[in-house]
């Protein structure tokens, strides 16, 4: 695979930074994360690390270099950050209710697969101009697609940690092509900058890591009143190569939400996997140490071991 992938993040104006990013590399693949944790809530770094290092750890513990059902292991892993950090604030001796929003990428055949929870955002480029994005777990968003009258209630009702369950959305199976850029970035980045104006910093002929670094400064100097945190997970897609054989089956973006909480229950019980070797992981926000978080890497290895079973059972019962 050819690419080539940066990360950059500043507070804003803000007080102190609760983005967290990182970017971790297989022989084969890539994994895109990014939490933006909710400022509303005490907490919220500590969602966004605990998503940021549950991820990361499932990444690293496969067993096999190709994920075969890609969208659901990336829905797992949600669903296992969403109750590692509610077990977090369980335990805390301190009173907090840690929640994040989520978005995960994961590459591999030259295929693109993304899950997300919130009003973070994948946006997806080609020749230059926005092919896709995801749609933002608001009240405003999802009206304004549908053609429906902008709700009362307009704000973000989904997200990671907290009470209420998740809602995980799956995005399709995407064949990249030379050329493409991938952007997941924090609310703060689409709200501080025209999206046209981002893809002209996504395609600039300098250093992509450079020109992510200017456009984050960019957005604060345009915003010195109020500015959010801004991060932003940014890869080129450098590869001429022709795709790999598609693995995604789309009947499992029709699984239903009590599906994936059943499977993500069922991981509580699953048995431990070997670790996975060859990967190298960058990462940005706070340090990745595999095992330094206790809630995080509790049931990992039984999270991987479902994905595998779930998917073999669905395969013989479809």
């Amino acid at each position: 695979m050819k690419y080539r992938y940066a990360i950059s993040t500043e507070k804003g104006t803000r007080d102190y930074n609760q983005d967290r990013a990182a970017c971790l590399e297989g022989n084969d693949s890539v994994l895109m994360i990014l939490g933006d944790g909710l400022g509303g809530h005490a907490g919220g770094d500590i969602a966004a690390d605990i998503l940021v290092d549950t991820a990361s750890q499932a990444f690293l513990k496969l067993r096999t270099p190709v994920i075969e059902e890609p969208s659901l292991f990336l829905a797992l892993v949600l669903q296992h950050a969403h109750r590692s950090i509610n077990r977090k604030a369980k335990k805390s001796t301190k009173k907090i209710d840690p929640r994040t929003t989520a978005v995960l990428c994961l590459i591999q055949n030259g295929y693109a697969y993304w899950a997300h929870a919130g009003d973070s955002r994948l946006y997806l480029f080609r020749n230059g101009s926005q092919l896709t994005r995801t749609l933002d777990h608001t009240g405003s968003d999802q009206a304004k697609v549908s053609g429906r009258r902008i709700p009362a209630k307009t704000g973000l009702y989904n997200c990671i940690g907290g009470p209420s369950r998740p809602k995980i959305t799956l995005g399709p199976e995407i064949a990249l092509q030379h050329g493409d850029r991938i952007l997941i970035c924090s609310d703060g980045v689409w709200q501080g900058m025209a999206i046209d104006v981002v893809a002209e910093y996504l395609y600039e002929e300098s250093d992509l890591e450079d020109s992510m670094d200017n456009m984050i400064e960019k957005i604060v100097q345009r915003n010195p009143a109020v500015c959010d945190n801004v991060t932003v997970v940014a890869l080129a897609w450098d590869d001429k190569a022709r795709p790999g054989k598609r693995l995604q089956h789309e009947q499992i973006r029709d699984l239903t939400d009590n599906d994936l909480w059943r499977a993500a229950r069922d991981a509580e019980k699953g048995i431990r996997s070997n670790t996975r070797t060859g990967i190298h992981a960058k990462k940005q926000g706070s340090r990745l140490k595999a095992g330094s978080n206790a809630d995080t890497a509790e049931s990992l290895d039984s999270v991987i071991n479902e994905v595998e079973s779930f998917v073999k059972q669905w395969e013989e019962g479809k």
